[in-house]
């Protein structure tokens, strides 16, 4: 950055001193350009001001990630009541790049100037100051100025999955009735039926019917003779 006061009083008269030309005889845009080549300077078609009046500023993004500024005021001379230069005119000019910066961020650098000498006359304050029905609101350029800011919200954490719920689940017991096994009857064995079912009219027998044995004949033995006394 560069600032250029100029004397109140005149020169010496010769060329070796500076000159306090109006910006209205400055190609300001070929400024910006020769100030950072081919950054592609654009030249901000806003009106902006700071503590010390209007400037104006071009803006320029290289490839690389920077961001470029070149940033141009002069604040005009002070005149005496007799019509006399109180104070001489100051000219600034900016030229800062930053990677990674905003545009808002290299303008700020021009809100924040502050000359370390005494420009202006103070001013008188404002009427509304102490007037009855003039509400004065802590505003300023960014909204509502807070005592304590606000902090940013914090994101909450993702919720974790749950796990599935398993459940035991009670399994009827099963009764397995042992199988019944039948032997195979040997071969020209007698085939014995099975009883009849209960509940059953009938007495007949539906199988084959197996005779009894033949009853056993008594036999006499005859007693043996006695024997002569």
């Amino acid at each position: 950055m560069s600032v250029i006061s100029f004397a109140g009083k005149g020169s010496d008269g010769s060329e070796s001193g500076l000159r306090d030309i109006p910006f209205t005889q400055v190609n300001l845009t070929e400024e910006a350009l020769a100030a950072w080549p081919n950054t592609g300077m654009a030249v901000s078609p806003f009106f902006v001001q700071n503590a010390y009046g209007p400037f104006g500023y071009a803006i320029g993004k290289p490839g690389n990630g920077d961001t470029c500024i070149y940033a141009w005021q002069r604040i005009a001379p002070a005149l005496k009541p007799s019509g006399a230069i109180d104070r001489g005119a100051v000219t600034i000019r900016l030229q800062l790049c930053q990677q990674g910066a905003s545009e808002q961020q290299l303008v700020e650098v021009m809100y924040k100037l502050r000359l370390d000498a005494s420009l202006f006359p103070p001013g008188r304050a404002p009427l509304a100051i102490g007037a009855i029905n003039a509400p004065i609101r802590p505003v300023g350029a960014g909204g509502f100025a807070e005592v304590i800011p606000t902090a940013a919200p914090v994101a909450a954490p993702a919720a974790r999955p749950r796990a599935a719920t398993v459940r035991a689940v009670a399994t009827p017991a099963v009764t397995t009735t042992p199988a019944v096994v039948v032997p195979t009857p040997a071969a020209g064995a007698p085939i014995v039926p099975p009883p009849p079912a209960s509940g059953s009219s009938s007495t007949t027998p539906s199988g084959p019917i197996v005779p009894r044995p033949p009853a056993t004949s008594s036999v006499i033995v005859p007693a043996p003779p006695s024997s002569a006394n």
